[in-house]
């Protein structure tokens, strides 16, 4: 992710959030400043970020930290289309030994691309607060990865 990227990157992320769990952003009822302060102070700085673009427009991103995924996302008309495929390859091309992350239990749709890839559930529980939020963390290596993805 170059700097100049940062504001696309963030309504982005946002965008997706929105479609992908709005129980949860309805309640944290974060404004788009606290999203750019979160992604700037916290994201950016803490994760390497690549960013997926087609037409000019940011349509997706990971971040990655140590092997471990804290954020994939994709805009939701990207969906699809194989954005976060390209994504979750890169992840793993740069983490060949193993990847690891969480998403929450309700989000299905996120689950069943994270499985398609062989990731496979370790550990269930709840994410920090504020969240709160009833979360699975998944677990990949190479062993586990499923044939849909090779």
């Amino acid at each position: 992710m170059h700097p100049h990227e940062l504001e696309d990157v963030v309504r982005m992320w946002r965008h997706s959030r929105d479609a992908a769990q709005p129980w949860l952003e309805a309640r944290m009822s974060h404004t788009a400043a606290d999203d750019l302060a979160f992604f700037r102070d916290m994201v950016v700085r803490e994760n390497a970020v690549w960013v997926a673009a087609a037409g000019g427009a940011v349509v997706g991103l990971v971040a990655l930290h140590d092997g471990f995924i804290e954020q994939l996302y994709v805009d939701p008309p990207a969906q699809r289309s194989g954005v976060g495929r390209a994504l979750l390859e890169r992840a793993i091309a740069l983490y060949p030994g193993g990847l690891a992350l969480y998403t929450h239990q309700r989000n299905r749709r996120a689950r069943a691309f994270y499985e398609s890839f062989g990731f496979r559930p370790v550990a269930f529980g709840v994410s920090g607060s504020p969240e709160c939020e009833p979360d699975v963390r998944y677990a990949w290596s190479p062993d586990s990865r499923a044939p849909a993805a090779q």
